[in-house]
């Protein structure tokens, strides 16, 4: 190979600018908008996935405390009917009570007072009879068994008429004193909270 060949080749680059090379290596602007378009959809999936969350929670709030409500509307009609029922039958027992210690009928058993009883016979059927407080539930349990045991007793004159309606009378005010304010006081106060509520009851 003569002088002139050799003139033609490219001198060798100084192995600093080799070495400068290697440290900073040339960017390449491609890389970057790859990495940030991937950066972006990992950020706007995490942003979907937390508000389909957040929207399922709300939503499953919102149906958790209708539902609620709902139930307090029902318990509510639920125990004014029982108030209602029982205090038509209080004054029921007590005219009776009235009658037979006054004019002592022969025929008592023609006598006998008809009794309203489909609220009561129906709450063996409603899911919201348990919810009402166990106390009023026994304490009218009671009332309404030991009213027909003392009945069923002055018409079997095992009880003297007076004497069986000063016990019937007994009870109308046990159940006038204490159990009807407690269960008008339940279901009152269930009757503020559904209004709150912007829920209106009769």
């Amino acid at each position: 190979m003569d002088v002139n060949d050799q003139a033609s080749f490219p001198a060798p680059a100084p192995a600093t600018a080799i070495e400068d090379g290697k440290r900073f290596p040339r960017l390449d602007n491609r890389e970057l908008v790859k990495t940030s378009f991937w950066i972006s959809q990992i950020f706007m999936i995490i942003a979907t996935v937390a508000g389909v969350y957040l929207a399922a929670q709300e939503g499953l709030s919102q149906a958790i405390t209708f539902d609620n409500l709902t139930n307090k509307q029902n318990n509510y009609y639920l125990r004014h009917a029982l108030y209602d029922e029982v205090q038509d039958n209080i004054t029921i027992i007590n005219e009776y009570a009235d009658f037979i210690a006054g004019k002592a009928p022969f025929d008592i058993k023609n006598h006998k007072p008809a009794l309203a009883s489909f609220v009561w016979e129906n709450m063996r059927y409603s899911p919201y009879t348990l919810e009402t407080p166990p106390q009023l539930l026994s304490q009218t349990r009671r009332f309404y068994l030991q009213v027909t045991d003392i009945i069923g007793k002055i018409e079997g004159r095992v009880y003297g008429a007076k004497y069986g309606g000063d016990l019937l009378k007994g009870l109308t005010k046990e159940m006038s004193d204490n159990t009807l304010p407690a269960l008008k006081a339940n279901y009152t106060a269930l009757a503020d909270e559904l209004r709150r509520n912007d829920i209106i009851v009769d």
